[in-house]
């Protein structure tokens, strides 16, 4: 599947400002690129995860 250009930039953006404990905005998309961006979102932060031995990706939130 081809996932369009500015959704994956989009994607990236909101997974780097999670990382770093910024505020992640997620900008208006039409719905049909949802699941390209939610699909983006999680492989990339899958990708930390296993790198990072499964740290959290929400440090703003606290969560584990």
């Amino acid at each position: 599947m081809k996932f369009d250009p500015q959704t994956v930039a989009h994607a990236r953006t909101f997974v780097n400002a999670l990382r770093a404990g910024k505020p992640a905005h997620i900008p208006a998309m039409p719905f049909a690129r949802w699941q390209e961006f939610m699909t983006t979102v999680h492989s990339v932060l899958g990708a930390s995860a296993d790198a990072d031995n499964g740290s959290s990706v929400y440090p703003a939130l606290g969560l584990p």
